[in-house]
């Protein structure tokens, strides 16, 4: 602050020019002044995003009525997260307004927005005294809102416990795999077996994938989980947001179990941004701050089985805290991401060219 101060006198004494000191000198109470000044908070992300519309107009009234604003959150479905963050970076660089004021993704896409400046940096756990530092997992731009766990997820009233897989290599463990052979879903993205070569090497990565095609029988994306629920597969390779589907369908009286396949687990850590150029930055940095409340995580807990591992007494982190998983460090998925699309990208074509065999 001394340092900022001084900036300011000297610009005031030798120049006309002014300076922004704001970010230093930010505080709650001047974020929420802020925010009750304007009205509206654009959000464009899945349709899905946090359970939908039921979730958001919870979280909406719960957010209100802490700060005490009236501030409506105007959601609207939008391209998945890839298109969403080149649409974010393409505005920051025309200097235009943002469409959205928060971005949500995880670590490949907050990689993605570091390397081209286009987030705010804001001092998340220097501001909001419920915000620790662990969950920063870009330093002062992405802020961790749920922790999402990969896995292997299968019907248990067609797989028998003792029949199951424990690990991703017990898919092609030749004493297993008759179980599910020919009935085997595999995703159709090449993306969650590139990143397993950040615990695999790429030669075990590449020969798992080819004996995992041979015992295909079919491609299953990410949210088609109710496959595997009705028997239409018994078994799906790989699916993100397993542990969380798993607890939402069993919730229903469903026989879908998820199992972790790597050690380390290789988790989604999903986040929440402002854009430099956001049209609502105050309500936009509360809210993206209030998402990781005790508050805000008791209701995404209990209408979408989500939340952050980070947050005392959520699902996820008693289920981490009762269950031998180890997660993978942030930091170390993103030094992966910061690499670029560039790095491996032979080793990514390959297996891209086996997955459509």
């Amino acid at each position: 602050m001394k340092a900022c101060r001084h900036t300011v006198l000297a610009a005031l004494l030798f120049a006309p020019a002014s300076v922004n000191c704001a970010s230093a000198a930010e505080t709650l109470e001047q974020l929420i002044a802020g925010a009750k000044k304007e009205s509206e908070l654009t959000f464009i992300a899945g349709a899905q995003t946090f359970g939908g519309a039921k979730t958001l107009a919870a979280l909406e009234a719960a957010f209100n009525k802490r700060f005490g604003l009236n501030a409506r959150i105007r959601f609207a479905a939008g391209p998945e997260m890839n298109a969403m963050a080149a649409r974010v970076i393409t505005e920051h660089k025309s200097g235009a307004k943002a469409s959205t004021d928060m971005y949500h993704g995880s670590q490949s896409h907050f990689s993605l927005l570091h390397k081209e400046k286009a987030l705010e940096q804001i001092d998340w756990s220097g501001v909001f005294p419920w915000i620790t530092k662990p969950m920063e997992i870009f330093p002062k731009e992405g802020l961790l809102i749920f922790t999402s766990l990969r896995g292997t997820i299968y019907n248990a009233k067609l797989i028998a416990k003792e029949k199951a897989p424990k690990t991703y290599e017990d898919l092609v463990d030749p004493k297993l795999s008759p179980t599910w052979a020919g009935k085997l879903a595999i995703p159709p993205y090449v993306s969650w077996l590139v990143e397993l070569s950040m615990i695999w090497s790429e030669d075990k990565v590449k020969d798992f994938t080819r004996k995992l095609v041979a015992l295909s029988g079919g491609r299953l994306r990410y949210s088609e989980e109710e496959r595997v629920v009705s028997g239409e597969f018994p078994i799906a390779a790989n699916m993100g947001g397993a542990v969380e589907q798993m607890w939402q369908w069993q919730a229903k009286g469903a026989p879908l179990v998820a199992v972790m396949g790597s050690t380390p687990v290789l988790p989604s850590y999903f986040q929440l941004g402002v854009p430099k150029n956001s049209a609502h930055p105050n309500l936009a940095k509360l809210f993206v701050a209030f998402m990781a409340s005790k508050e805000a995580q008791g209701i995404l807990d209990k209408l979408d089985f989500r939340s952050s591992h980070l947050v005392e007494g959520t699902r996820m982190a008693k289920y981490l805290r009762e269950n031998p998983v180890k997660l993978q460090e942030a930091k170390d998925s993103i030094a992966f991401y910061l690499k670029g699309e560039d790095s491996g990208l032979e080793f990514k074509e390959e297996l891209t060219k086996m997955l459509k065999q």
